[in-house]
């Protein structure tokens, strides 16, 4: 079964009706009431049902009348299609209110079932017939503050399809309100087609449409409101905004893309500087005679981690600088060693 019912808000839902009511069928009134109930006791007090049913199993249609007779919630029927045979009766309850589309039909007729078995089994079966049919007559009754004869002469006595317009329905205390304005819906031509489903199949076709038309609005007013427009704006309007926006990811992308490659580019920059900055650390210790060639690759894994403390650490160490540099400190010897340190220091130099 598909999910009929639709929460609008805390205290209101919206359920829809629309196909044969029967268990594994369009509307399985055993599923449908437990629904319900999980809304009702979850503070759901007001439930819309817009129907377009010719009917279906008498027996599952009671037990959904029976459920909503005996709850406190309040219910209102709306009939946008048809309200056939078991539906029709169905929306009975004087304590509902019922509303009819302009061009609504309602269709009544007497029960009907079938069964197979021997003369008892068949004589029983249609005395439970009368006996569902006389419920549904004091239901139509109730309704219509009628005598259940009179109900039953009219509707429930020659075996054959009676169909009421809205107005006509309204007239008989059937419906209390014909809805009037909004899309109107063309009329089936009742002498062509003959039976409930062809009348079923003309309403369902134009509710489809006008749902699916009603969807595109809906979709089109979110995006406009998404853009910041008026909820009516013109439909060219509102793609010429998308469109907009299209092109400044576009854009957008482009310029992402150039700074990623310019990240990159001074990522490695900064890479090969680093590098480079070790390499000079680690050269300049062996030069200085502070760590052995057998120690490079232990000192140059410790300052690609830890450049700054890895320096300090080496600073510290003891070496041996070049000889040439201490030459040029000055000596308290006497004038012959000046001159001979003055000879030495020329041969290392040139």
């Amino acid at each position: 079964m598909k999910n009929l019912v639709n929460k609008i808000d805390k205290s209101t839902a919206e359920i829809y009706l629309y196909g044969i009511i029967g268990s594994g069928l369009d509307i399985d009134t055993n599923k449908l009431a437990a629904e319900i109930e999980n809304l009702r006791k979850a503070g759901t007090s007001r439930f819309v049902f817009y129907v377009n049913s010719d009917g279906g199993e008498v027996v599952q249609g009671n037990s959904l009348f029976n459920y909503l007779d005996r709850t406190d919630i309040d219910v209102v029927w709306v009939v946008d299609g048809i309200a056939a045979s078991m539906m029709a009766l169905l929306i009975t309850n004087p304590k509902h209110t019922v509303r009819a589309a302009k061009h609504a039909k309602f269709m009544y007729h007497r029960v009907q079932g079938y069964v197979y078995g021997n003369s008892a089994e068949v004589r029983a079966h249609a005395d439970m017939i009368d006996t569902f049919e006389q419920s549904l007559i004091e239901m139509m009754s109730a309704r219509m503050s009628a005598e259940t004869a009179a109900v039953k002469a009219e509707f429930f006595t020659d075996g054959t399809d009676h169909w009421l317009s809205a107005e006509q329905a309204k007239a008989r205390g059937l419906v209390d309100e014909i809805m009037s304005g909004g899309k109107r819906m063309k009329e089936p031509d009742l002498s062509v087609l003959t039976n409930s489903r062809d009348v079923f199949n003309f309403y369902n076709n134009q509710i489809i449409n006008y749902q699916n038309q009603r969807k595109m609005a809906t979709e089109k007013n979110i995006f406009a409101l998404a853009l910041g427009l008026s909820q009516d704006e013109d439909e060219s309007k509102v793609l010429n905004q998308i469109q907009g926006l299209v092109n400044e990811k576009k854009t957008f992308s482009a310029s992402l893309q150039a700074k990623d490659t310019e990240i990159a580019n001074l990522t490695n920059k900064l890479k090969t500087y680093e590098q480079a900055k070790v390499t000079g650390l680690i050269n300049q210790a062996i030069a200085e005679k502070k760590i052995g060639e057998d120690e490079r690759e232990t000192y140059t894994a410790l300052a690609e981690k830890d450049f700054d403390s890895t320096e300090k650490v080496i600073n510290k160490l003891p070496g041996v600088k070049p000889i040439a540099g201490n030459l040029d400190r000055p000596v308290a010897t006497g004038g012959a060693w000046n001159k001979r340190q003055e000879e030495i220091k020329n041969k290392i130099k040139n």
